[in-house]
């Protein structure tokens, strides 16, 4: 074992391929399960679990698993949500949906198991598992020789679970490993997540005691944050933590030279996200206090992603003064990517690690973010690479036009900052760990 940038590695000098099988031996299978959330942050982190157990000699079934019981057959996003799913490259990929049945009559029973004293978090858990495969579905998984299971959220744990019940014999000894992406509790609090059982918020106490009770069913506990593994590791110090940082299917990342221009016009200033409240917020900041300040340069700016339909709904002021600036959701962002001279992400808010950080790092394009942009990662080795957060509006404004005007320096910092530290290597690395701790004989529960 060896520590290089902060994060844990594991070398095996006898097959520096951990889990690795003989071609004579039966073809090792991973379960994944993750929520129905395609081309996300938490898709990004999936995918390269996919492409990890492959690297590794391993079929690789993905279930979609809704965490929501509005995901039926019916729900009017499911053949996107599907498409987007697909995506990810699976060897095999199913779709779990809520039948609305049996979620009816399984919330009152997962109420009484609970003691009457379940969470907003249970409840997600509950959903979660009460979701249905279809029998071709299960008989498929049952055929396969299941070695391992890899949860995603906690969300899902529940219904890893009762699938291993159903399909592989002797489940017992299948070990799992589960990323948590985040601390779901302060996500739950932060967000004023109702509890449908009791109509009221949680303390986050209460809901903090449910998620760790869930997390200890797993072997090994990945964290894609320094700040996760920190929190998780000081209170759950008998679990194994390892840090493993994000990063992006490096087969996809944009050719950015000459050879490979854009098909659209430059784009100075470029934001990519999708409709949430702390996207909002940090455009919001943006717009009100930076862009004042840098507005007679007459930069070119480009919003794209869900947020614009976020913005136009719930800030129309903004949105009207600000519109021609949005793009919206759009198929393919390579092209977009291509454009931009600079990245920015103005966030004040958000948990967990920022991926469309890590995707502008990825593809070493200039980047200024706010220390929110930075959330989750080793700040003392993004700035070795040459990057800082930007944190007031003149700070802010100061380091676009730095960027622009230096963009070759400000390229070469952030393509330095994804390969010290999130790279495939660099995230292999810290997921052999996390194998090997999982299928290792001792039993770490």
């Amino acid at each position: 074992m060896q520590q290089k940038n902060g994060t844990t590695m594991v070398v095996d000098e006898a097959d520096r391929t951990p889990g690795i099988v003989r071609e004579s031996d039966v073809r090792p299978t991973v379960i994944i399960t993750g929520p129905p959330w395609p081309r996300s942050g938490t898709a990004r982190v999936m995918q390269n679990q996919i492409d990890y157990y492959r690297a590794r000699g391993y079929m690789t079934v993905f279930i979609c698993v809704p965490i929501h019981c509005s995901y039926t057959e019916s729900h009017s996003d499911w053949d996107d949500i599907k498409i987007g799913i697909e995506e990810l490259g699976a060897d095999r990929t199913f779709f779990a949906t809520i039948d609305s049945h049996r979620f009816l009559t399984g919330k009152y029973m997962a109420w009484i198991q609970h003691a009457f004293h379940g969470t907003a978090l249970d409840w997600i858990v509950f959903t979660a598992k009460s979701a249905q495969l279809t029998d071709e579905a299960l008989r498929l998984i049952r055929q396969q020789n299941v070695v391992l299971m890899h949860v995603n959220h906690v969300f899902t744990v529940g219904f890893a679970q009762h699938l291993l019940r159903r399909t592989v014999r002797a489940n017992g000894h299948v070990p799992m490993i589960l990323d948590t992406h985040d601390i779901q509790s302060n996500a739950l609090e932060d967000r004023g997540e109702i509890n449908p059982w009791t109509h009221r918020r949680d303390g986050l106490d209460h809901l903090l005691s449910s998620e760790m009770a869930y997390l200890n069913k797993a072997n090994v506990l990945v964290h894609v944050s320094v700040d996760d593994f920190n929190f998780f590791n000081r209170r759950l110090p008998h679990k194994k933590h390892v840090l493993a940082l994000p990063t992006i299917k490096e087969t996809s990342v944009f050719c950015l030279d000459v050879a490979c221009q854009s098909s659209i016009e430059p784009i100075d200033l470029l934001f990519v996200g999708h409709g949430t409240t702390p996207n909002a917020a940090g455009l919001e900041w943006f717009f009100e206090q930076v862009w004042p300040l840098i507005e007679h340069r007459g930069y070119r700016i480009k919003i794209v992603g869900g947020i614009e339909a976020w913005v136009r709904r719930e800030l129309p002021a903004l949105y009207q003064r600000f519109s021609s600036y949005f793009v919206g959701a759009i198929a393919d962002l390579d092209p977009a990517y291509r454009a931009a001279r600079c990245v920015f992400a103005p966030m004040v808010s958000g948990t967990g690690i920022s991926i469309k950080t890590i995707e502008a790092l990825a593809l070493g394009k200039p980047f200024v973010g706010t220390s929110k942009a930075y959330r989750g990662m080793p700040m003392d080795l993004i700035e070795q690479a040459g990057l800082r957060a930007h944190d007031t509006p003149q700070e802010f404004a100061d380091a676009i036009s730095h960027a622009l005007s230096s963009e070759h320096l400000a390229a070469t910092a952030s393509r330095t900052a994804y390969v010290r530290l999130f790279s495939n290597q660099a995230s292999f690395s810290s997921r052999d760990e996390a194998l090997k701790i999982a299928t290792s004989k001792q039993d770490t529960h």
